[in-house]
């Protein structure tokens, strides 16, 4: 194996991870761009009844989702996209009541006769 090709390789791949400050900046202020535009999606829910309503059955299953102080945009950001995004767990009763299969059969057989 040649070293100088193997150091030559993890030198490019640190010099391509390395990230200045300036670009560090940047990627904060589009992340915290992208915090907002999500936190006005949210309150764009709250306008409507079906996304009250969403938000509501959110806030039961998971709580609220708040920035802690030392939480960074691209933490914060991460978390609340989870929360959103989310599945919400199926309740045990269900949204509809079960259909009265008996009732009908039963229906069924004196119409018949």
């Amino acid at each position: 194996m040649d070293r100088s090709r193997k150091a030559t390789r993890e030198g490019n791949e640190a010099a391509l991870q390395h990230t200045s400050e300036a670009e560090k900046v940047r990627i904060e202020e589009i992340t915290e761009d992208n915090v907002a535009h999500l936190q006005a999606s949210i309150e764009a829910l709250k306008q409507t009844p079906e996304g009250i309503v969403e938000l509501q059955r959110r806030l039961k299953a998971f709580g609220e989702c708040q920035r802690t102080g030392d939480e960074t945009s691209s933490q914060f950001f991460v978390k609340l996209c989870r929360w959103l995004e989310r599945e919400i767990p199926q309740t045990k009763s269900p949204l509809h009541p079960p259909r009265q299969v008996e009732q009908i059969t039963t229906a069924a057989h004196h119409s018949i006769d």
